[in-house]
């Protein structure tokens, strides 16, 4: 798509994605399979709107090398963070009982395509279209990503402490300057579903009562090790990122002529 993207098409356009990532998967609850239709009205919806250039707009334009990369940062994320739960729950007084499934699996693989491909890489790129600053961008819709988890959780009566917020904002900065730098969303999709992966294998309780979803965020993205060593993350990743960005904007490459700024440094 090419020429300038009006503000009101924009969030036309953001609404329609909305649409499609949220109304099949809450209109299905308790399937394992409900991330699915919306992983397929996504994919049709973008290449009504895009074209051929929705493949790159979802971020999902990964050359061999960059498909090989992700596999090997999945396994690695997969078993790191199935070694960081151990550790939290030895610590307690949190326990764990697992009950992985090829469903669970698939489920938490399509649901966390979903999530990148949309609040990773369609919004990183919308809003870089009309606001071309990306380690601004990367900063603020990391915290909305931690805000919503909070808003969420707490319409279902669950309080989710600044630890676990604090986890959860760094690694939405991790991932988001991921997508901008490499272009695509493999590496933020690996780290992702590593951890999902394992975190969601698990029913965990306390004291043998058992947590809901939100409750269990507290003891295992609220640990303080889990939380320091995320932030440590997001830190290096965002000075490396000052130190070299990219050289083209995504939000150019992908929705064609951009505003003339300097896309690669904050102004």
């Amino acid at each position: 798509m090419r020429g300038t993207l009006r503000p009101v098409f924009l969030g036309l356009l953001a609404g329609v994605a909305a649409v499609a990532y949220l109304l099949p998967y809450f209109s299905l609850p308790g399937t394992w399979w409900r991330a699915i239709p919306s992983t397929a009205l996504i994919l049709v919806l973008a290449g009504l709107v895009f074209g051929k250039q929705a493949i790159a707009f979802l971020g999902l334009r990964l050359t061999p090398r960059a498909s090989l990369m992700t596999l090997v940062v999945f396994v690695v994320a997969a078993f790191a963070s199935n070694e960081a739960i151990g550790a939290i729950v030895a610590a307690g007084p949190l326990s764990a009982s697992s009950h992985r499934s090829l469903f669970s699996g698939v489920h938490q693989f399509f649901q966390v395509l979903n999530d990148e491909m949309i609040l990773r890489a369609a919004v990183l790129t919308l809003v870089l279209r009309v606001w071309p600053y990306p380690k601004s961008i990367a900063l603020g819709c990391a915290l909305l990503f931690s805000v919503a988890h909070h808003v969420v959780y707490r319409l279902h009566g669950v309080h989710i402490e600044a630890e676990a917020l604090l986890t959860l904002f760094s690694f939405g900065v991790l991932a988001n300057l991921l997508f901008l730098r490499f272009g695509h969303i493999g590496y933020g999709w690996a780290l992702h579903y590593g951890w999902n992966l394992m975190r969601f294998g698990s029913v965990y309780a306390v004291d043998g009562r058992y947590l809901s979803e939100g409750m269990s965020f507290n003891y295992l993205e609220g640990n303080a090790w889990l939380a320091t060593a995320s932030t440590c993350a997001a830190v290096a990743a965002f000075v490396a990122y000052t130190k070299r960005p990219p050289s083209s904007s995504i939000g150019r490459l992908v929705l064609g002529h951009a505003p003339q700024h300097n896309h690669t440094r904050e102004q």
